[in-house]
């Protein structure tokens, strides 16, 4: 499944970006909202002025009739002003100095029309104030002031773009690069760093992380050794009580040779051998795998038919009981290859062949550097159900030799089809 992977410095910038338009649109916002006010606030302080004017000016007589002054229809009743204003605030202005304003307009266009309105109390009483502007006598005085606020608001955005451009790089150099510092310090890690301090990064988190990676890897590389060590050891000291398990199976060979035996002190006998080949098997296996690689690989040239039918020679106990026939074609063909792991690999997979087959045709074909090993194979559920206590599969022996191919070089598959098992090895010389 594929999974999307998302920089941390590509999640930087583009928060940087996001906050800065955030911030942009936010003051164009509020920019715009006080530019309005702050005409609105004119107008009504204009209307004011001119009410007072007016109540100074205007005789209580003459009062009494709505008339135009300064610019603005003044009347002492609501309903003796012009019918735009009426119908604009059918109930007219309530509070004292309130102005109220309706515009013509949509969401995305200029107003065709403004209505202003307003009641202004004097010593006199009450004085209703309207005006009603539209595009032609707007005044020109407005889109010039609506020109300069708009370069100074074009202006502090761009200086807030380049602050938030600047802070956003510096804070991004900061702190990329010991992140980066710290991904090529994890990556070159290898058994000799881990027991060096942790370099510095700049920021207590980043040491934090580098601390925990460095006291995981170490644990895990202590662990490891601590494996391979008691591998390695246990393989040694299980050589010598091996050793002396065959060479003591063969002198008893020898001394009954000039005696009768029994039956049942043959089979026990051939028990104990078969045991003891299994386990010098796997001991060499083991100790080859934990230490032997880490030598220069020595190589020798083989007969690899002999070979192949010595090794199965050596399994035949397996097949005893059963009834399981063996095939074995080969053609004369010489090779240099590592010995050890040649004996292992071919002598794991003849073994897990006899071992895991209960009847039928067990067949070992040799062609060059080609060998194809064939088995009849139980299925899981009957093999499980019929014999469990042997039940074991195709595990540890498989592990091993995939193992020792992959580092020898030899191309190894197993497939299964059906209730047949198919392995081919494909050997490579050594020159």
């Amino acid at each position: 499944m594929f999974k999307s992977r998302i920089s941390l410095r590509a999640v930087l910038i583009v928060s940087f970006l996001a906050l800065g338009l955030i911030l942009i649109a936010a003051y164009l916002l509020v920019s715009k909202e006080h530019f309005i006010r702050g005409l609105d606030a004119a107008m009504a302080s204009n209307m004011e002025k001119t009410a007072r004017t007016f109540s100074e000016v205007i005789g209580a007589g003459e009062r009494q009739q709505a008339r135009e002054f300064s610019g603005f229809d003044v009347a002492t009743q609501w309903s003796n002003l012009p019918a735009y204003a009426r119908s604009a605030f059918p109930n007219g202005p309530g509070e004292s100095a309130n102005l109220q304003k309706k515009a013509d307009r949509t969401l995305f266009s200029r107003p065709g029309s403004i209505i202003f309105a307003m009641r202004y109390d004097t010593a006199n009483g009450p004085l209703y104030l309207s005006q009603k502007l539209t595009s032609p006598e707007a005044s020109t005085v407005l889109p010039q002031a609506a020109r300069q606020n708009r370069m100074f608001t074009l202006t502090v955005s761009v200086l807030v773009i380049g602050f938030i451009s600047i802070v956003g790089w510096l804070l991004l150099r900061h702190v990329s690069r010991p992140m980066a510092k710290l991904r090529a310090w994890t990556h070159s890690l290898d058994n000799e760093k881990l027991s060096h301090p942790v370099p510095d990064f700049s920021y207590l988190e980043l040491n934090e992380m580098a601390e925990l990676i460095r006291n995981s890897l170490s644990s895990v590389q202590q662990a490891v050794d601590r494996e391979q060590r008691f591998l390695r050891h246990a393989s040694h000291e299980l050589r010598t009580p091996i050793s002396i398990i065959r060479s003591n199976i063969e002198l008893q060979r020898k001394l009954a040779q000039k005696r009768e035996r029994l039956a049942d002190e043959q089979s026990i006998i051939d028990r104990i051998d078969r045991a003891s080949l299994t386990m010098k098997h796997l001991t060499e296996t083991l100790l080859w795998l934990n230490y032997e690689p880490d030598m220069p690989l020595q190589s020798q040239t083989v007969n690899l038919p002999e070979l192949i039918r010595e090794l199965a020679a050596e399994m035949t106990y397996l097949l005893a009981g059963k009834p399981v026939t063996t095939e074995i074609s080969t053609l004369p063909y010489n090779c240099t290859v590592p010995l050890v792991p040649a004996r292992i690999i071919l002598g794991n997979l003849i073994r897990n062949a006899y071992q895991h087959c209960w009847e039928g045709t067990v067949i070992v074909e040799q062609r060059e550097n080609r060998i194809t090993i064939t088995n009849p194979a139980e299925s899981d559920a009957q093999n499980a159900s019929t014999k469990p206590s042997e039940s074991t599969g195709y595990g540890l022996g498989l592990e091993l030799t995939t193992t020792l191919s992959q580092r020898i070089g030899w191309h190894y598959t197993a497939s299964r089809q059906g209730n047949v098992h198919h392995v081919i090895v494909e050997i490579e010389a050594f020159t």
